[in-house]
This record gives C-alpha cells, sequence and structure tokens, in this order.
C-alpha cells in the first residue's frame, strides 16, 4: 500500500526545514525530503488552506508567514496580489 503525502505532511516538513528568517522553502526540497514528486507537492499546495505559494515558487505555512513576515511586507504582499 502506498501512503499518500498529505497537506498536513507538508506543513510539518516546512515547519522542521524552516529556520530563522529563512521560511519560504522550496517545493523541491519539500519534495526530497517526502520522497514525493514536486508536482504531487504542488497538488497539494494549490489545495491548501494551510500553505501558501509566494512568486518565487518557493511555499511556506500561513502559521510561519504570519509570525514572521514583517508588517510592511504584508501590507506589500496584499497590494501586489490585488494588482495580480
Amino acid at each position: 500500500m502506498i501512503n499518500k503525502i498529505k497537506d498536513k505532511d507538508v506543513v510539518n516538513c516546512i515547519e522542521q526545514c524552516a529556520v530563522e528568517n529563512k521560511y519560504w522553502i522550496n517545493k523541491q526540497e519539500v519534495a526530497e525530503k517526502l520522497k514525493s514528486s514536486v508536482d504531487e507537492i504542488e497538488s497539494i499546495v494549490l489545495k491548501s488552506n494551510n500553505i501558501i505559494l509566494n512568486g518565487d515558487g518557493e511555499i511556506t505555512t500561513r502559521e510561519l508567514y504570519k509570525k514572521q513576515t514583517p508588517f510592511f511586507n504584508k501590507l506589500l504582499d496584499t497590494f501586489k496580489n490585488k494588482i495580480e
């Protein structure tokens, strides 16, 4: 039986990989750690309410984003995302 990777597995992996200010993680890194494909990780990310994707294709958890991102950067992200 093949274990299917779930949203929570990706969240846990991101949290384990995050170090201080480096909380945006490459999807390839997550895929390697979870022994999965980048396509599967991307599919999970696109359906998840707990994981967010930035313009560079990196991922983090909503919780880490809230904790780590300075207010001014959040404000800029809000405007940027409204325009795009």
